[in-house]
């Protein structure tokens, strides 16, 4: 008879990656698509398939940030360095990959990405920083 715990990460995962960096990940791909979504549906009413030609570039670059997290050790949901990390790995080389493939590097793109991906990326990171902050001052208390 053998005792598995229900709470036990899947096989596939286990030891490999934990269950909150992968939710970490998670929201971080949430908001480059929403991203890629909300410029779909700003300038171009095609199809879906525009959404991923446009996060493409930025799910790359996402990837390289979060691989440059996993070397370095840093905590996921930290907003510095992990969030700061995140944000501009995934800004650089998706705007660098955009730039590669010839797609639009327009002035405007170019400021509401970076300032989108900013207060997404590294706003959630902060949000959640404070909040186990306050909740660990009202424990101490």
């Amino acid at each position: 008879m053998s005792s598995t715990k229900p709470d036990a990460p899947s096989p596939l995962i286990a030891g490999l990656v934990p269950r909150w960096a992968l939710a970490a990940f998670a929201v971080d791909v949430f908001f480059v698509l929403l991203f890629a979504f909300s410029g779909r549906q700003s300038h171009d009413s095609g199809p879906a398939l525009v959404v991923l030609r446009i996060a493409w570039p930025f799910l790359v670059g996402l990837v390289v940030a979060w691989a440059i997290l996993a070397w370095r050790r840093w905590p996921a949901a930290r907003a510095w360095p992990a969030g700061v990390v995140v944000w501009l790995g995934t800004y650089v080389i998706g705007m660098g990959l955009r730039g590669l493939t010839g797609e639009g590097l327009a002035p405007a793109f170019l400021v509401v990405s970076i300032l989108f991906l900013g207060l997404t990326m590294v706003g959630w990171r902060g949000y959640v920083t404070a909040k186990l902050h306050y909740r660990s001052r009202r424990l101490a208390d």
